[in-house]
């Protein structure tokens, strides 16, 4: 299929969908609707909650014995497709049982690669597994990744890196069936892939056909990053679209009626979205697409936002703990946006303009606009984000729907590696010329919840227009709460401000004190330290004080002074080494106004 071919499917298809801005549009009244403002509700129950620690995982008191064991035996069920990351092949397992002990939680495991047993670790599949456990890790310092919090948020107590994997005897339970036979398909066409192609292809190919990335030469890693094609290579709504679209386009082309065309598309966007591992994104994308296609089928109103509440509705019932998942987030995040400003920007297409030219505007609005809804989570979650390098999506995106469909037709009857190849060498090379543009991506400085929410409020008076009443209420609002946020937290803050960095070998810190950002103790920030710099906001420091030329050094406010090789506290005549050894474990964050000291586990908010 040629670039050509793909285009004329995608007209074909959308001119099928008639009334394209009726199902589109989202008056402001649907904010009204009781099922909105119902999950609204309910949103923000699992936010507080959350907040509160009530989806924690804190393993029992009895099991804590176990990270001891040099060598540990496990028993549980597999619950989820095999991954692959630089430490080896991961799954994670559920109902653990060690010598009989229930772990309460999910164990994630990792396997080193080509372990025997592995390629009958299956969904459903009970084995045992022998191997060290630990406990997931917290950050010690801002900006270090919150590997305990991120497993919590999953459902995850435990780490196992295993060293040997045995397949017990009992069978796949009927609940896990298909899941099984999903991960049979998936693992089919992975190893097409891996003998049809060299290895940076196969999981190229991979990635862009099935959702699942591994590791990648750190090269085009970057590229593809700094591009904005990441989204092509992870999982994604945009896959499971163009699935149904080609599964309608077919069953048309066949000539089955609606009725059969919709069955089609749910049956083989179903199974693609279990086998590809039912991920928010996936799952948001085929709901939302079979409630439109419903709708269209008998003729009822299919809006797109009816149908993104009623897919958040359902996966959040399924799993309150997805609500957490970056996934979940950037897809209906973007979806929002999409919703609020795509109907405008079709509406102010001139019609005489060619469907393809038509078309190309679209991808480009789409591209800026979920730049737009994306870019707090891309601060807070990655650090960097694409910027005159998203451009290359014009070009990416129907480009992956081919290699998409191509992957499909190789895995099925073997042939076309040559066009494969050649689309993923264009692939590469239009990532890496993206990528080398200037302003191709920058990094980006986390922001607090204040700024996250005074950043939508402004986002949604843009989306918003031209409706300027509104946008311009929107956007007086954002301004004034970013405002009285930056008073407060000036206003709130302590004369002397100090992030005492917990480091193995060096001893670092970071100091406010009346405007003035001090760095103190390396000559050279490390790469920890620079981190928990962009996790503070940090973006200049007005001095450095080296501790190997001055090791005396120390801050004083008032009665109360704070040196820093060894750390100590001092307050009159009063000295306190408490700094030193609660180090080991955290970084700290001290203030004082003179009089009064505070110390307390450094909480990785900007100052």
């Amino acid at each position: 299929m040629t670039f050509f071919d793909f285009t004329e499917v995608l007209s074909r298809l959308l001119e099928h969908f008639r009334g394209v801005n009726r199902i589109l549009f989202m008056p402001l009244s649907y904010l009204r609707r009781p099922l909105f403002l119902a999950l609204v509700v309910y949103i923000a129950a699992l936010a507080g909650l959350h907040a509160a620690g009530f989806f924690r995982i804190f393993v029992p008191r009895e099991t804590l014995a176990w990270r001891d064991e040099p060598t540990i035996s496990l028993e549980g069920v597999i619950a989820s497709p095999r991954r692959e990351d630089g430490r080896g092949v991961k799954f994670v397992v559920a109902e653990a049982r060690v010598a009989g002990v229930d772990a309460r939680s999910k164990v994630l495991v990792y396997l080193p690669r080509g372990a025997p047993g592995t390629e009958a670790c299956l969904p459903g599949r009970t084995v045992a597994l022998t191997g060290r456990l630990r406990l997931p890790r917290w950050p010690r310092n801002p900006g270090e990744f919150d590997e305990r919090g991120f497993l919590s948020d999953r459902g995850i107590g435990w780490i196992m890196q295993a060293s040997s994997v045995e397949p017990l005897g009992a069978p796949v339970s009927p609940r896990w069936r298909l899941l099984a036979v999903a991960e049979k398909v998936r693992l089919s066409m992975q190893a097409a892939f891996e003998r049809g192609f060299g290895e940076t292809d196969a999981r190229l190919l991979t990635a862009v056909t099935l959702g699942y990335k591994a590791p990648l030469p750190r090269s085009l890693n970057r590229a593809i990053q700094d591009s904005g094609a990441m989204h092509l290579l992870v999982p994604s709504g945009a896959k499971v679209a163009f699935v149904l679209l080609f599964i309608g386009w077919i069953a048309s082309t066949l000539g089955l009626p609606p009725g059969w065309r919709l069955a089609a598309a749910a049956i083989a966007g179903g199974f693609y979205t279990i086998m590809v591992g039912g991920e928010p994104p996936y799952a948001r994308a085929y709901l939302g697409g079979l409630a439109l296609g419903l709708g269209a089928l008998i003729d009822r109103e299919a809006g797109a936002f009816q149908a993104l509440v009623l897919s958040a509705w359902i996966i959040l019932l399924a799993d309150p703990r997805a609500l957490f998942s970056a996934g979940f987030q950037m897809t209906y995040a973007a979806m929002i946006g999409l919703i609020l400003a795509m109907p405008r920007v079709d509406a102010g297409l001139p019609g005489r303009w060619p469907k393809a030219a038509r078309g190309l505007c679209c991808v480009a609005a789409v591209t800026v606009i979920v730049q737009l809804m994306l870019w707090p989570i891309f601060a807070n979650t990655f650090g960097r984000a694409a910027a005159l390098g998203a451009c290359a999506n014009l070009a990416l995106v129907p480009l992956s729907g081919v290699i998409l469909a191509g992957g499909f037709i190789y895995w099925i009857v073997g042939h076309g590696a040559p066009v494969l190849s050649s689309l993923l060498s264009l692939l590469k090379w239009i990532c890496f010329q993206a990528s080398n543009l200037p302003w191709a991506a920058v990094n980006l400085t986390p922001l607090t919840p204040c700024e996250v929410l005074a950043y939508y409020l402004f986002a949604a008076a843009i989306l918003i227009l031209p409706r300027r009443r509104i946008a311009a209420v929107l956007a007086a609002s954002a301004i004034t709460f970013h405002i009285l946020s930056l008073t407060a937290a000036r206003f709130s803050t302590a004369p002397l401000h100090i992030v005492y960095l917990s480091l193995p070998s060096e001893t670092a810190a970071l100091a406010w004190r009346h405007g003035k950002t001090i760095l103190i103790g390396p000559a050279e920030p490390s790469a920890p330290v620079y981190r928990a710099m962009k996790a503070l906001g940090v973006r200049r420091l007005d001095e450095t004080v080296a501790l190997a030329q001055n090791r005396r050094f120390s801050l004083c406010e008032g009665g109360v002074c704070f040196r820093f090789d060894p750390p100590r506290v001092l307050r009159g005549s009063e000295e306190f080494d408490i700094i030193a050894s609660r180090l080991k474990r955290s970084s700290l964050e001290a203030s004082t106004d003179g009089s009064r000291i505070e110390i307390k586990e450094a909480s990785g908010a900007r100052h």
